[in-house]
């Protein structure tokens, strides 16, 4: 198939809005944390920077703070919200709902190599880094396959969302750990045959007051 006729998958990537645990740094994966006041809001300013977009499906984590920030999207889009559990946050073990200030005291060589990036350091009890992207990545291309041609918004996680992007774009664990993504921030890639392609990373110009 040439490139003139080849078809391309839009994917609308979604971190959830902000939590009290995000601002207090605390580590927050399985445990579920509502959106503040302010991530609410960034929510619902999102949800009006997509309304006018021609978006076909909505995919989103089983998280409260996922779901929260999807529902005015779903409304704005008249969208029904597929969960789908891999895109769920990572599984931060010993080290949930914790702050990095107690965890710096705790495990100091480790959470330093966490922030690295290096490859086998991992939160004790935890999900590797590696799992997370076994279990994210089949489910993005099985959506991609579900949705070819169409425009596929997915709201989730930092680290989950980071991780895929990483691996979509060919980066290495390293490399992938330095992406930095804003509560409420949109980043899109194409998908054509087995070409991705970004066209843009953590736009959060939508959250701008005007």
């Amino acid at each position: 198939m040439s490139n003139d006729t080849a078809i391309t998958t839009r994917l609308l990537f979604v971190r959830h809005g902000q939590t009290n645990t995000a601002v207090n740094h605390v580590f927050c994966g399985t445990t579920e944390a509502p959106l503040t006041s302010t991530g609410r809001w960034q929510a619902q300013a999102l949800a009006e920077r997509l309304r006018h977009e021609s978006i076909d499906v909505l995919y989103c984590s089983p998280q409260q703070r996922a779901l929260e920030t999807a529902a005015p999207i779903a409304d704005a889009l008249r969208l029904e919200i597929r969960q789908q559990d891999a895109l769920r946050e990572i599984d931060f073990g010993l080290w949930e709902n914790r702050s990095r200030t107690e965890l710096t005291r705790e495990y100091p060589r480790l959470l330093s190599n966490w922030d690295k990036g290096l490859w086998m350091s991992n939160p004790p009890d935890g999900e590797t880094r590696q799992a997370v992207i076994a279990r994210v990545v089949p489910c993005i291309i099985e959506l991609s396959g579900a949705h070819t041609g169409k425009t596929v918004l997915v709201v989730s996680h930092r680290i989950t969302l980071c991780l895929l992007i990483g691996h979509m774009l060919d980066m290495t664990l390293f490399s992938s750990r330095r992406l930095l993504l804003s509560p409420a921030s949109l980043t899109e890639l194409h998908m054509t045959e087995d070409q991705v392609q970004m066209i843009s990373f953590n736009d959060t110009s939508h959250l701008v007051a005007s």
